[in-house]
């Protein structure tokens, strides 16, 4: 799954301040769920674009660590 964000404001630049992320660098965590990467593919002063690739593991989901797939499919917190 990819999301992307981007900002056109002055400075653009200003979106990896809110997120707490700095755009120079591409930047990886692992998840219960598989794998995020957070990266910037635009960044200028005047246009900035964040992107958010999620790496679902649907087989660790099914094996689950002892947990159900409840959590993720249930429509009721």
């Amino acid at each position: 799954m990819l999301l992307t964000i981007t900002n056109e404001g002055t400075p653009a630049t200003d979106l990896g301040y809110l997120l707490h992320k700095n755009p120079g660098r591409a930047q990886a965590f692992d998840l219960p769920f598989g794998r995020a990467h957070v990266f910037y593919p635009e960044s200028s002063p005047e246009r900035c674009t964040v992107a958010l690739l999620l790496e679902v593991d649907p087989v660790g989901l099914v094996r689950g660590r002892g947990r159900t797939l409840g959590q993720y499919v249930n429509d009721r917190p």
